[in-house]
């Protein structure tokens, strides 16, 4: 059953990675014209009796790492090894051949990308960095750890047996996937395990931490990241720059940890002070006419599942489509869209389409970030939830036709896809087996549609009464 899932050690043992993350936090610098990220990452866990923690990590160069203080011993191999794919393609002699090399070379990717490919061994520490840092980072393990581990359930005082601070200075110059660079801008994206791209973590839906967030921009540009923005620090240098400062305390994967930089205009929701949109100058007229019905779509969640939004704030990030790789990216307490959904007065067609778009997106905020499936195989029935919800706001907003009209359509495609040998929605070949990759494309749509479809049947059955005091027991 899918449930909000809160990191606790005495939940479940470490996984293969070696430990359980407690927190993590961030700090980089953002060079736009050298289009390089710079800085360190700090990762309390409490450690397995291996020795040793396995992380994610690609596309970055590492310079170091500490353990408690002190440099640790590492090893860190790339996941992406050119040689081996270019023998799979040496047998390669006629198109049947070629698709099961590109078939064999992908699911290959997909299952190495699965094992940590950074090694930290602790147990072997050695080098003492010299007095000064020692202390300085000495007195960061003191200021930050006994306030996380009180956030997450632990004792402070138990950090010098039971926690490791993990710090690693890293950079990431020139990035080509994760993360990108475009004209006066950079954005994150959340593709399947690519957030060890642009920073080393634990990218397992296992793994679930609270993030601290602080990121260093020239001063005519904002960075937008997860969670609550606690304050601004302008540097003296010149030019000027910013540092801003961000704090997510509700659990998360690492999947859902998200960045926009670029000189956004800012526009607050004039009904709701949680909400908050951005774009470029360019569409803020279009902005302020698309998203004049949200609040009701926020409201309308929140009452219907008797609870208020689960990360403080929610920010709406508009961009424009031709520096985007994706039309939407959905992270903890925000999502990026590409602005070519934004319309202005004088258009109608578009307007249902965008707000079933950004209502779904929200409804994903719930079910997807906040709450996460247990077991790869319940991971349709999240996506249902997100998707039955949406449903409700479209039949409420937007009357019974249109909501009986999208479900008679989705329906059919459903049928159609079932009679061309869709597998099933629960089971090993149609979600483990698959790496992830279910929910891409089309037949990412047709498990969804299917999964709303099961759902709605649950509740006919029922009654909606009855359906709604068991759809929001697990929050």
């Amino acid at each position: 059953m899918a449930k909000p899932r809160k990191q606790k050690s005495d939940e479940r043992g470490p996984d293969s990675s070696g430990g359980v993350v407690l927190h993590q936090k961030l700090c980089l610098s953002v060079d736009m014209e050298r289009r390089m990220i710079f800085g360190h990452t700090e990762i309390q866990v409490i450690p397995s009796e291996a020795g040793h923690i396995g992380l994610h990590a690609d596309n970055m160069t590492i310079s170091r790492v500490l353990v408690d203080g002190e440099l640790a011993e590492f090893e860190f191999v790339p996941h992406f090894q050119p040689l081996e794919d270019e023998k799979r393609w040496c047998s390669v002699s006629c198109v049947n051949s070629a698709a099961d090399a590109a078939s064999s070379t992908y699911m290959s990717s997909l299952d190495d990308e699965i094992v940590p490919n950074l090694l930290i061994a602790w147990s072997k520490a050695t080098n003492s960095i010299n007095e000064q840092e020692s202390q300085h980072d000495q007195s960061n393990v003191g200021n930050i750890l006994p306030n996380s581990l009180g956030e997450n359930g632990h004792d402070g005082d138990h950090f010098d047996k039971n926690v490791k601070l993990i710090r690693i200075d890293y950079s990431v110059d020139k990035p080509e996937t994760g993360i990108h660079f475009g004209d006066n801008i950079l954005y994150s994206v959340n593709q399947l395990r690519r957030a060890d791209c642009w920073f080393p973590c634990m990218e397992s839906s296992m793994q679930r931490c609270s993030f601290d967030l602080e990121f260093t921009v020239d001063s005519n540009f904002v960075a937008i990241s997860n969670g609550n923005l606690l304050y601004q620090v302008l540097s003296r240098d010149v030019p000027p720059r910013v540092t801003y400062v961000y704090k997510l305390s509700v659990p998360i994967c690492a999947k859902w940890i998200s960045l926009a930089v670029a000189p956004f205009e800012i526009l607050p929701d004039s009904h709701n002070s949680v909400i908050t949109h951005m774009c470029f100058s360019q569409n803020l007229s279009k902005l302020q006419n698309t998203i004049g019905f949200f609040h009701n779509a926020f409201s309308h969640y929140e009452d219907y599942l008797s609870m208020s939004f689960p990360f403080g704030s929610y920010k709406q990030i508009f961009i424009p489509p031709e520096l985007l790789t994706s039309s939407v990216n959905l992270g903890a307490s925000m999502c990026m869209f590409s602005s070519e959904i934004l319309f202005d007065e004088k258009v109608i067609d578009q307007t249902i389409d965008t707000r079933i778009k950004l209502a779904y997106a929200l409804a994903r905020q719930w079910f997807g970030v906040y709450i996460a499936a247990d077991e790869p195989n319940d991971e349709w029935l999240v996506d249902g939830l997100a998707g039955f919800i949406t449903d409700s706001f479209v039949k409420c907003f937007m009357g019974n036709n249109e909501a009986r009209y999208r479900r008679y359509k989705a329906n059919c495609a459903v049928c159609k896809a079932d009679a061309s040998g869709a597998t099933a929605l629960s089971s090993s070949a149609a979600s483990t087996d698959l790496h992830g990759t279910q929910s891409i494309g089309f037949y990412g749509k047709i498990r969804s549609w299917k999964a709303i479809a099961v759902l709605q049947m649950l509740e006919k059955q029922m009654g909606p009464d009855s359906f709604r005091k068991i759809f929001i027991a697990p929050l």
